[in-house]
This record gives structure tokens, sequence and C-alpha cells, in this order.
């Protein structure tokens, strides 16, 4: 009787060595988020003045979140203008934005950010992208996969 018992319980341990194994969650093997960004010249040139300073926010969420949305920036010089990084905290995909020359010219201009994320695990974000020296977010909204 004892043997029997020892060789269910070793049967056993090996169906739940092998099936946990098979399941590794081992960071190695996970994904990680790519990301990418770029930003656009003055969009004031041929836009109707009160279109310019409108907000403007649109996403798609498929395989890939591709996020294009304005800001209101100082209007020189005209490239390579802003410094976009992100934080992904739970629910949560934070965009930062600094504009690397605030004080160089006594203007204001529209931008266009593009951003785009792979490997995103959830289907769900909250996305919320915070402009330097601005106490609240640009931005606060939520996206889904499609």
């Amino acid at each position: 009787m004892k043997t029997s018992t020892m060789i269910i319980i070793l049967g056993l341990c090996s169906v739940l060595y092998f099936s946990c194994k098979d399941k590794s969650t081992d960071p190695e093997t996970q994904q990680s988020v790519a990301f990418s960004s770029q930003s656009s010249k003055c969009l004031s040139q041929g836009l109707p003045r009160h279109n310019y300073f409108d907000s403007l926010f649109t996403y798609s969420f498929n395989d890939s979140l591709i996020i294009d949305f304005t800001v209101i920036a100082n209007c020189c010089p005209d490239s390579n203008r802003f410094s976009i990084s992100y934080n992904i905290r739970t629910d949560t995909l934070i965009i930062s934005i600094a504009d690397t020359a605030e004080n160089l010219c006594d203007c204001i201009c529209p931008y266009m950010i593009h951003t785009e994320f792979w490997n995103l695990p959830a289907d769900h974000y909250i996305v919320r992208c915070n402009l330097q020296n601005y106490k609240d977010p640009i931005y606060l909204v939520e996206v889904h996969r499609k």
C-alpha cells in the first residue's frame, strides 16, 4: 500500500512540475514595450486662426497604440523642439513632453506629437499627457483596443 501511494504522489509531483514549467512567466520570455515618437513643425501656417489653438487627440489601438495630439509651445526653433518620454503605471500610460526651447521667442505655435507603442499587454489604458511646467495634464483620455 505504501509503495502505490508513493508512486501516485511522485506521479502527481511530476505532472505539477512539468505543467508549471510550461507556463513560465520569466521576464526574458515576455516582450517589452517598444516606443517611438516624433513632432511636427509649427502648424499655424495655412490654418484658420480660430482652429490652430483647438486641442486634438486621436488614437488607434489594434496591434499597436498610435496616438496623435497637439501641444502649444514656443514657435522657434521649428525642429527638434521636444523631449518625449513615457512611463506605464498599472493601467495608466503617462506621456511626458518637455519643450526644449521654452523661452527662445515670444510667440506660440501648435505642434502635432505622434507616438506609437508596441507590445502593450493590456487592452485598456488611461492616457495622461503631461507638458513640462504645467500642473494639470493637457490630455486625460481612456483608450481601448479594438
